[in-house]
């Protein structure tokens, strides 16, 4: 498969998958990236906000607006750190451990309609894809890879004509 077809089918499934987040949360006042931001805080609870940024290479900014909307609404509280007063622990209230067994249904919903028809075999192999060249993209020195090299454009060259 090309790279265009691979982004093409990755931008598709991101993009319904947002919307579908979107939907399917709405009634509970809750957007996409709060979302994300709530299902890390299950597996991660007591994290601290940079933390969690860097879990889910988000920045620092988006982070804090969803933290504050989610704690506006009652599913996270703050929590000053002893050592260091500009860093908060986040953790989750009752309201969002009384919800959890639900968010957890309705995505698994999504991995059940997105994933319907694949032996567990070939959802093994495309999620455990999908998370190696996850973590091969976050590992990434963009800088560098991006830099324009007389041998780099050579071999696109050569390669476009054959």
């Amino acid at each position: 498969m090309d790279l265009l077809t691979l982004a093409k089918y990755v931008g598709i499934f991101n993009r319904q998958t947002q919307a579908y987040i979107t939907t399917a949360f709405s009634s509970m006042d809750i957007s996409f990236s709060e979302c994300i931001f709530l299902m890390n805080l299950y597996d991660n609870e007591g994290i601290n906000q940079e933390e969690l940024s860097s879990l889910l290479f988000i920045d620092k900014a988006a982070t804090a607006r969803s933290i504050k909307s989610l704690e506006q609404k009652g599913f996270i509280t703050r929590e000053m750190m002893k050592d260091d007063r500009r860093a908060k622990k986040l953790f989750l209230t009752n309201k969002a451990r009384d919800h959890k067994a639900h968010f957890y249904m309705l995505l698994e919903k999504w991995k059940d309609h997105t994933t319907e028809g694949m032996d567990e075999e070939t959802k093994d192999v495309v999620f455990k894809g999908l998370q190696a060249m996850a973590e091969k993209s976050a590992s990434a020195n963009l800088i560098e890879l991006s830099e324009y090299t007389k041998e780099g454009n050579e071999n696109a060259t050569k390669s476009q004509t054959e």
